[in-house]
């Protein structure tokens, strides 16, 4: 791998080019080669079936003839044919008579593949349907080849060229015979068994055929002699195997042997189909998607090939303008060509140059802009501390005037001088520094003092508990607002003495503290305290030319606190006037529960009362 990273990307895609041409058809030529085999043995093992399936049919057929010959089996009538002993010929024919008429012609008549049914003693005397003569014959030449009896066995071939039937032969000994052993020849027809075998077709000139144990053909499409025998070469192959197949060389080519002896039937069937034929059509479609898969590869590769190329040419391109950047040259230009990609990396490149050059160009400016600060912030210190020097001037003159008023007595105005004193402190405090409630609390609650000194008949309460105002985070100066209206706009405006005003607040449901001011002044109209708080519940941006002209202090000094209060604590803390009627207003205010750390205030003034 470490030998490889110096190559560069170009080449390293060329090489893999190479190793992919040459493997794939390889894989491609062994992929062939192993699905033409499966196809192969996919043909063979379907023609097995096929003849499996013949096989089924004919022993089904069979077994289906013997149970027709099962009731005339167990007859009164058959049992009294071979108890029979008496050699009075008039008897004899018309026992044979009647079993003719009660027995076999009802079965003829319902099977019209049975040719004919003949039923023989131990006495070698038969009774038939159609000739006895000729059962009577049958008769030893049967014996010896049966080995046990209550089963059927196929006989083979039987009569001339122009009535041939196939014969079936079983010795039996039925319970009303008294142990007298009979033998039961059935001819059949075999167009029956004909029917059954040319329902398969086997390719093109493949066919099926017959032969019985001793090898003697029943069945062959190509040549129907009685007299024909399985070829030698064929029983060579088959040797004392049940079942299997094997190929023989022909004219027309490889061919096909499936051979099957039944157990059932004692017959041999024989399969002979050309392999060609039997996965020509596979073949050849396999063949075309070889062809097809070959060139498509081809294709693939010179299209991806194509595609490796313009892709390494782009970027040799954009990373020889990368390396000019890079030495500074920041007029360089990539080209506007390309598709997606490319030419995403090429626009992308020349917004950054050109980022780049408009960034140099502001720190250029920041630069001489830079001295030009250094001079202002000294400006401002001093004005800053001119600043600390008026407020100290303030104290030390209520100082004064709170001396003088403590040694005429008056502690009326002494009071109103600490309070007066408290509320500047609280105001020329850093503006931006963060507060909590239980400074607006305390802050308020000198102003209020104020009022009560002026008023004699104005009250106040703060129900709030302290411990817990202190970990509540606010906004400098939202109290004192709110308050200042309740004088205004709740007393003042409609010249009324200021009654009472109450603060409590405690923690909400929902994980927010509610501050409750309460007055007991004249009230707003219930459309004006609708309009306000449809007003809070929007954006304080989209609400803030909603106010107007004629509705005075009140309206712009609620929006600021409840436009600050969302500015920094967002949705849903801020202002809601819970009521407001003749009996005085009720305005809520919601703050979040979660401290934040505290700014550092400057170090405050000593209290006046010291």
């Amino acid at each position: 791998m470490k030998r490889l990273k110096p190559i560069s990307l170009q080449k390293k895609l060329l090489f893999i080019m190479i190793f992919l041409y040459f493997p794939l058809p390889i894989l491609g030529w062994i992929w062939y080669e192993r699905t033409y085999q499966v196809i192969e043995n996919n043909a063979v093992d379907s023609s097995i079936q096929m003849v499996n399936q013949v096989n089924l049919h004919l022993e089904t057929y069979f077994t289906e003839v013997q149970r027709t010959m099962l009731p005339m089996l167990a007859s009164d009538l058959t049992g009294a044919f071979l108890n029979n002993q008496d050699d009075d010929p008039i008897k004899r024919y018309e026992l044979s008579y009647r079993i003719e008429k009660e027995l076999f012609a009802k079965i003829v008549m319902n099977r019209q593949d049975i040719q004919g049914i003949s039923l023989i003693s131990d006495r070698v005397k038969a009774t038939s349907s159609s000739s006895f003569m000729l059962a009577e014959q049958r008769y030893s030449l049967y014996l010896k080849r049966l080995k046990s009896p209550g089963r059927f066995r196929i006989m083979g071939f039987e009569g001339t060229p122009s009535t041939r039937v196939v014969a079936m032969a079983m010795k039996f000994n039925p319970p009303q015979s008294r142990m007298k052993q009979g033998m039961l020849i059935v001819d059949l027809k075999r167009d029956e068994m004909v029917h059954i075998i040319q329902q398969v077709q086997l390719g093109r000139t493949g066919f099926v055929w017959v032969a019985d144990t001793a090898n003697q053909v029943i069945y062959h499409p190509q040549d129907d002699q009685l007299s024909q025998v399985v070829p030698p070469n064929y029983l060579k192959e088959m040797g004392t195997k049940q079942s299997g197949t094997f190929t023989m060389n022909t004219d027309q080519g490889k061919k096909l042997v499936v051979f099957i002896r039944s157990d059932r039937t004692d017959l041999t069937l024989i399969s002979e189909v050309l392999l060609s034929e039997l996965n020509q059509s596979i073949v050849t479609v396999s063949r075309i998607s070889i062809v097809v898969l070959v060139l498509l590869f081809l294709l693939s590769m010179l299209a991806a090939s194509g595609v490796v190329y313009s892709i390494t040419k782009s970027l040799v391109k954009l990373l020889q303008l990368m390396k000019s950047a890079e030495m500074g040259d920041f007029t360089v230009k990539a080209p506007n060509e390309g598709g997606h990609e490319i030419g995403s990396l090429y626009r992308g490149f020349n917004k950054m140059v050109e980022e780049i050059k408009r960034l140099i160009e502001i720190v250029h400016v920041s630069e001489l802009r830079e001295k030009e600060l250094e001079v202002k912030q000294k400006e401002s210190l001093l004005h800053a501390m001119q600043a600390q020097i008026n407020p100290h001037f303030l104290y030390n003159t209520l100082e004064f005037i709170n001396s003088n008023a403590i040694v005429e007595g008056n502690e009326k105005i002494s009071n109103m001088i600490v309070s007066l004193g408290d509320m500047f402190r609280y105001n020329v405090q850093n503006p931006n520094g963060g507060v909590h409630l239980a400074d607006e609390i305390q802050h308020i609650e000198a102003y209020l003092a104020i009022q009560s000194e002026r008023y004699p008949t104005f009250t106040y309460r703060i129900d709030v508990d302290r411990t817990v105002a202190a970990s509540i985070p606010a906004v400098r100066s939202t109290l004192q607002p709110i308050v200042e209206n309740c004088f205004k706009h709740g007393y003042e405006r409609h010249k009324l003495r200021p009654g009472a005003i109450r603060i409590a607040g405690d923690i909400a449901d929902d994980n927010r503290f509610v501050l409750v001011i309460t007055d007991t002044g004249q009230g707003m109209a219930p459309e004006v305290m609708e309009r306000y708080n449809a007003v809070f519940s929007q954006n304080e941006i989209d609400s803030s030319n909603r106010f107007s002209p004629q509705e005075g202090s009140l309206s712009i000094g609620l929006h600021n606190v409840h436009a600050r209060l969302r500015m920094l604590f967002g949705e849903p803390y801020g202002l809601y006037i819970a009521a407001s009627d003749e009996n005085g207003t009720t305005i809520q205010l919601m703050l979040p529960l979660q401290a934040k750390a505290k700014e550092e205030k400057p170090d405050e003034l000593p209290h006046l009362a010291g």
